[in-house]
């Protein structure tokens, strides 16, 4: 068949190189139109589909990517790339099983393709089989011994498994590659028992936004974690009359301590590094406003407010030092107000913050009450309890509730 400006192959092509600009362009609108009458037209050729899957994708219609991709697959079964997408899609929509199927169709016909392994892996991790994930992410360093992605995921696996040997050649491995990466330098440094008084922002945002998707699932369902539900009966036992206007919950994460508190005041600020914590907090529409800053920073900033409780759940921990963040707390605090806080315990009594091999920070109650003191705070009650378990056993920590100390 002829067309009025040339040959099939022709229109084709032009009309093809005008969708794909107007893709490129930002016109995902117009760019979509274009290639759903490319495909109306010539329904054989299998890129039309993919490349509509990738703007449909990129549209965030990620089910209509699907859609595409599988329509192609119809005219191409043999395409890697149509299954690497189509397994992508499978993955965003949470049907993991079936996103590692896609992956093993596409490895069927490209074994070494590195981006298909990794995320299979990713896939395994994803449904609870690290065993498969290790394996895969040994295969992919076995043909890419430089693939940082791969090298820090088998690091944290061994590490996660106990093999602290295994897991500090891997940091120390990934440094040879590259030493500015400030998450391996901070895991060896925890691995060989080094001091060290803070944890990097970066890293506490790296482990975080990768930890959003399952962090409730993860914390709750299989590490015994209720430390939010500690809190609030901890606070109503020793404060059972007191009811704060407005509530600061600095590293509120996934908006766990907020499910708790939100009732019991007029208006809650949640406070958190991760973007992807953020995100789900956001979701549950239990606070007033979030904010995305490490917390000191976010206490520097807010001069003149007046919090009458700030709560920190799960977050000293990665902190370390904690002399800035009580002198810092004191600032926003309002007249009656009350600082909740839990920390893992260190059982000596060391008066510094202890790296333990977790990445985590221990904090002796003695390092407690002379920070606390020293920056003027008094306290009303502690207690200590099971806070998660690690390896089947379980972290224990103190919960500390505290007020400012009385002016003399």
């Amino acid at each position: 068949m002829k067309d009025s400006t040339g040959t099939d192959q022709d229109y084709l092509m032009r009309r093809l190189v005008a969708a794909d600009a107007l893709h490129e362009a930002g016109d995902l609108r117009q760019a979509e139109l274009l290639y759903r009458e490319l495909i109306d037209r010539f329904p054989d050729i299998w890129q039309l589909y993919f490349n509509c899957g990738l703007l449909l994708f990129e549209s965030g219609r990620h089910e209509e990517a699907l859609e595409s991709y599988l329509r192609g697959l119809a005219v191409n079964p043999a395409s890697d790339d149509l299954l690497y997408n189509a397994a992508i899609c499978q993955k965003e929509l949470g049907r993991y099983q079936a996103a590692i199927e896609f992956y093993l169709r596409a490895l069927a016909i490209a074994p070494d393709a590195i981006d298909s392994l990794y995320n299979l892996a990713g896939c395994y991790r994803s449904i609870d089989d690290e065993h498969r994930a290790e394996e895969i992410y040994r295969d992919i360093i076995t043909l890419a011994p430089d693939h940082l992605p791969s090298l820090n995921n088998l690091a944290y696996l061994t590490h996660k498994k106990a093999e602290i040997k295994s897991a500090r050649q891997l940091y120390e491995k990934i440094l040879e590659i590259d030493p500015g990466h400030v998450s391996a330098d901070f895991m060896r440094a925890a691995l060989s028992g080094e001091t060290r008084t803070h944890s990097p922002d970066s890293y506490i945002e790296e482990v975080f936004d990768e930890f959003a998707g399952h962090y409730e699932q993860s914390l709750t369902a299989k590490l015994g974690y209720d430390l939010p539900s500690s809190l609030y009966d901890f606070y109503a036992q020793h404060l059972p009359d007191h009811k704060p206007e407005h509530v600061l919950d600095l590293g509120c994460g996934t908006g766990l301590v907020g499910e708790k508190f939100s009732t019991l005041c007029r208006s809650m600020t949640g406070v958190d590094i991760s973007g992807n914590m953020l995100e789900a907090a956001h979701h549950k529409n239990l606070y007033n406003s979030l904010h995305k800053a490490e917390i000191i920073d976010y206490l520097d900033k807010c001069p003149g407010a007046s919090y009458g409780l700030v709560i920190s759940a799960d977050v000293l921990p990665y902190l370390g030092s904690l002399e800035e963040l009580f002198k810092k707390v004191l600032s926003v605090l309002a007249d009656g107000g009350h600082f909740l806080f839990s920390v893992e315990d260190h059982p000596d009594d060391v008066l510094n913050p202890v790296l333990q091999q977790s990445g985590r920070f221990a904090h002796s109650k003695k390092y407690v009450r002379k920070v606390t003191g020293q920056a003027g705070w008094q306290m009303i009650a502690m207690t200590t309890l099971d806070l998660r378990k690690e390896r089947n056993d379980w972290i224990q920590g103190s919960i500390y509730l505290m007020c400012p100390h009385p002016v003399s």
